[in-house]
């Protein structure tokens, strides 16, 4: 059997593990008798859909490399409440009851998110602080975890209002931004920043460098050896396209 490398883009759907669509492919590959290497480029989390970087064989040295690459997100922020892991599926601790808030408020709140900035990452993370997961330190104290994680110095390229539903309180918004960024923490420090409080409700991954999700195969598509390698990327053309 012929030696399969490269790189494989992939529509991950909503509620699906990142973890699980790479195990679909070792599994469909070990059924091909082929012992390959396959990681990813970035996870996306549980909640989050869009596109997803396999890389197989000697595409895994890629992943420093790729990790460095612009991403682009769109995302819908809800407004009202604070959850424990600044998404959906965390539990509210706080709740703001919201008055007049503007669609030009927003895009005005927004202009502070461009450019180099100091991010905190969530309070829900595998980060260590002092020897301990972020994550087990927030479930017995939220805010407490927040102060004692270290800002991180990441890029936003830009990010702009695509739509606010004043009746549901939630904005969909753009965002191009450094690897190393965490949408969570925006849609965090954007509640804050309008004194109301927020969430990410949903996140989709566009692109990772000049790579669409549009060129991507959805992951429940996967079925086959052949889908593998009639959707592989060589490694050659992958960094071609992306000045690597």
């Amino acid at each position: 059997m012929e030696n399969i490398e490269g790189v494989l883009l992939v529509d991950k759907r909503e509620g699906i593990l990142s973890t699980s669509v790479v195990n679909r492919i070792k599994k469909l590959l070990r059924k091909a008798n082929l012992k390959i290497k396959v990681g990813h480029g970035g996870t996306l989390d549980k909640f989050a859909s869009g596109l997803l970087i396999i890389l197989l064989g000697k595409g895994t040295k890629l992943f420093e490399k790729i990790k460095l690459l612009p991403k682009e997100y769109v995302a819908t922020v809800r407004f009202g409440e604070v959850r424990t892991t600044d998404d959906i599926y965390g539990e509210i601790i706080n709740t703001f009851s919201i008055k007049n808030l503007s669609k030009r408020q927003i895009e005005t709140a927004l202009k502070s998110f461009e450019g180099e900035i100091l991010q905190i990452p969530p309070a829900y993370s595998s980060i260590h602080i002092e020897g301990k997961r972020a994550y087990k330190i927030a479930k017995k104290d939220y805010y407490n975890a927040l102060k004692l994680l270290k800002p991180r110095r990441v890029n936003i390229y830009k990010i702009k209002l695509i739509n606010f539903n004043e009746d549901l309180n939630e904005a969909e918004i753009f965002v191009k931004c450094s690897g190393g960024t965490y949408i969570r923490s925006i849609a965090r420090d954007l509640g804050q920043l309008l004194e109301v409080g927020a969430y990410l409700k949903n996140l989709r991954r566009e692109k990772i460098g000049e790579l669409s999700v549009k060129e991507a195969i959805r992951d429940d598509k996967i079925i086959s050896f052949q889908d593998i390698v009639s959707n592989l990327i060589p490694i050659e053309d992958f960094k071609s396209r992306n000045h690597l």
